[in-house]
């Protein structure tokens, strides 16, 4: 027989038993009823049992929808089943039913008021639900249970911030001092707290008894240094610096917190030496001393003073960390403002020994050549940053330029029209491509191109003064346009008033034109400005004067340009001197 039979018949002979004895007393009568009850009872909870660890396998499976019906069927057997509330109240809760897991733990609290994971859980509960005053309570109550407990007083204070209860906050938080002492986390939080009431003495007070409680803690003196420097006075924010030093005399950070102080009271030469034993320090990182230093000298006018500053600096970090090349990089920029186009040349090119991955030094390495007139330098580093750098156009035009210069004008006009093709959004490099590929279709003898390049170039930039003076000189070379050329080379002058190709274009110009008394005016004003022996300058200048009937001066000039060993005169110069003769 199974025991559910066996309590049912036993239910049921009592009961019989019970209304059977009729003659029994009434004290007899009342003890078999209470024993029946008993009984009852004894049942009730060992079926409330059997069913709340049945739900509690469910919960345990992840089967919530199962266990949470066991538990209120459990509930049903025994409504005062506080334990399956506490369990229902957090399955009530993983389904968005936080009402319903509400009303559950009040009646879980209020059956057992002292149970403190009860206690927890309905804080919980509060706190996702917003009712702050509620879980503040919640937590006063906890520490009657037990007082020092730093985690109750910790969510009793986050309670009461929420609630705006401030300075009930802060009493909490002297009696976390109390009991855990000086910590960090708490004095931070009081620190904020007095900064955001204005109360800057007693937040600063905050942090000096962290600095006592713990005093071989540099950072604990660099945040009242910050705020002495902030609020005053001055002479503490030095004080703390210095305790900084003696504890750790190698700290970089306080050298450059110093640097920054020495500077702004005005003494720049003691602030430059703090910031040189900084960045003397190996353990402070490259990059950061790169962005110190370009935070200390942003805004400041180029002088050799700063120069020469940047040199010392570029030294120290060359000597520190031989194996980084923004020590190179630095003195290389230094020098590119100095005009040494060599030293920066070879400055950049032992960064890029080091580092061949950052762009803007393979971009400034050229620009350094092209101010040497290095073209075959140019045109081998530029191949060799094309090969890392296969997207960026300005390579294609340093390498148009080298090819250009070297006379390959075939190669120079496919590595221009590659480059001109990736130029995006820069009207300024899109001209200067179209500008020098103007000047290569000309060699090449593709006249209609490269009149069409000069064209979109003074498109993008009317005020191309070099295109100008090209475009200008090579329509009057083909006597072409002849009006607008002299309208375009009179543009460049007044950019370029002393620029002497520029005015022997013009004086050219009028040459073609047949207006050779204005010519001879411009020639010589041409030959006035010029810096070196011009063999194009003494041609023009014979040619005009022969068309003047000055036909020994002519030949004198035509002697003058020969003389000058260079190229640029035209084919028939030889004959000219030869013959005595002008032949075009």
């Amino acid at each position: 027989m199974n025991k559910f039979l066996q309590n049912t018949l036993l239910f049921f002979l009592l009961a019989g038993l019970a209304y059977g004895c009729k003659t029994s007393s009434k004290a007899t009568v009342s003890k078999a009823d209470q024993e029946l009850a008993d009984s009852l009872a004894i049942m009730k909870r060992r079926t409330n049992a059997a069913m709340f660890s049945d739900a509690l396998k469910e919960k345990l499976a992840g089967n919530d929808l199962k266990a949470i019906e066991k538990f209120e069927n459990a509930m049903r057997v025994y409504p005062d089943d506080h334990a399956s509330m506490y369990e229902l109240a957090e399955l009530y809760a993983r389904r968005d039913r936080l009402s319903e897991a509400l009303v559950m733990m009040q009646q879980a609290v209020a059956l057992q008021p002292d149970n403190e994971w009860y206690q927890i859980r309905i804080a919980q509960l509060y706190k996702f639900t917003g009712d702050f005053e509620a879980l503040a309570a919640v937590y006063r109550q906890l520490l009657k249970q037990k007082p020092g407990n730093i985690d109750y007083f910790g969510e009793l204070s986050s309670a009461l911030l929420m609630l705006g209860r401030v300075d009930e906050v802060l009493q909490v938080y002297d009696e976390i001092e109390k009991q855990s002492g000086v910590n960090e986390v708490l004095a931070m939080q009081k620190h904020s707290i007095y900064m955001s009431r204005n109360e800057t003495e007693k937040a600063i007070q905050e942090i000096e008894k962290l600095a006592k409680s713990f005093p071989f803690e540099t950072r604990y003196h660099a945040m009242l240094a910050e705020l002495f420097l902030k609020h005053g006075p001055r002479e503490k924010a030095l004080y703390h610096y210095e305790q900084i030093l003696q504890i750790d005399p190698n700290d970089p950070f306080a050298r450059i917190s110093l640097a920054e102080f020495y500077r702004d009271g005005g003494d720049e030469n003691r602030a430059f030496d703090e910031l040189l034993k900084a960045f003397a320090n190996p353990a402070l990182d490259v990059e950061t001393k790169v962005q110190v230093m370009v935070f200390w000298f942003e805004g400041q006018t180029v002088t050799e003073e700063l120069n020469a500053k940047a040199d010392q600096i570029a030294a120290v970090l060359m000597g520190v960390h031989p194996q980084s090349p923004r020590g190179y990089q630095l003195m290389a920029d230094v020098q590119m403002r100095r005009q040494d186009y060599e030293g920066a040349k070879n400055s950049f090119l032992k960064a890029l020994e080091l580092d061949k991955s950052v762009f803007l030094v393979w971009e400034s390495l050229l620009f350094s050549i092209i101010q040497l007139s290095d073209y075959e330098a140019l045109g081998t580093y530029a191949r060799q940053a094309l090969a890392l750098f296969p997207e960026q156009p300005i390579l294609y035009l340093f390498d148009g330029y080298s090819r250009y210069f070297e006379k390959d004008y075939q190669g120079a006009v496919k590595s221009l029209e590659t480059g001109r093709r990736l130029v995006i959004g820069n009207d300024r490099l899109l001209g200067e491509f179209f500008s020098t590929l103007g000047d290569a279709y000309h060699q090449l003898k593709n006249y209609t191109a490269s009149f069409d390049a000069y064209r979109k170039a003074l498109a993008i930039n009317p005020a191309n003064f070099a295109v100008l003076n090209n475009y200008a000189y090579y329509l009057s070379l083909r006597n072409e346009q002849l009006d607008k050329a002299l309208e375009m080379s009179a543009k460049s002058i007044e950019m370029q008033p002393e620029n002497p190709s520029f005015l022997d274009t013009y004086a050219w110009i009028l040459y073609k034109m047949g207006d050779y008394q204005n010519a001879l005016i411009w020639i010589e004003k041409a030959l006035n400005f010029k810096t070196e022996a011009n063999p194009t300058l003494y041609e023009h200048y014979g040619d005009i004067l022969y068309k003047l009937d000055r036909k020994k001066e002519a030949l004198q000039q035509w002697n003058n340009a020969v003389k000058t060993g260079k190229e640029g005169g035209s084919e028939f110069l030889k004959k000219k001197v030869k013959d005595g003769i002008l032949y075009e």
